[in-house]
């Protein structure tokens, strides 16, 4: 018998794997509720994170440094945030 164990790569493989068999036997509605659920928390945390940079950039405009950096990378994420819901669509 073969005592060595698994490496990482074989065990996120077993788990990618195991994840795409459950996924296919689940009723399409149960898809879809997964599908939002997803989308809404994603959607949550990148506003979070877009707010966080434009307070930021703000700080760092009120406080003499260059805002740029923080500003264009807040707009992104607001930017990534309102195409979330573009993923949900079966």
């Amino acid at each position: 018998m073969d005592d060595r164990r698994p490496s990482p790569l074989e065990l996120l493989m077993s788990l990618a794997a195991t994840l795409v068999m459950v996924w296919s036997v689940l009723p399409p509605q149960d898809r879809m509720w997964i599908r939002l659920r997803a989308a809404t928390v994603t959607r949550r945390l990148l506003d979070v994170a877009a707010s966080r940079e434009g307070r930021a950039g703000m700080k760092d405009e009120l406080s003499g440094r260059d805002p740029r950096l923080r500003y264009v990378t807040a707009y992104r994420l607001g930017m990534w945030r309102d195409r979330v819901i573009a993923w949900v669509k079966p």
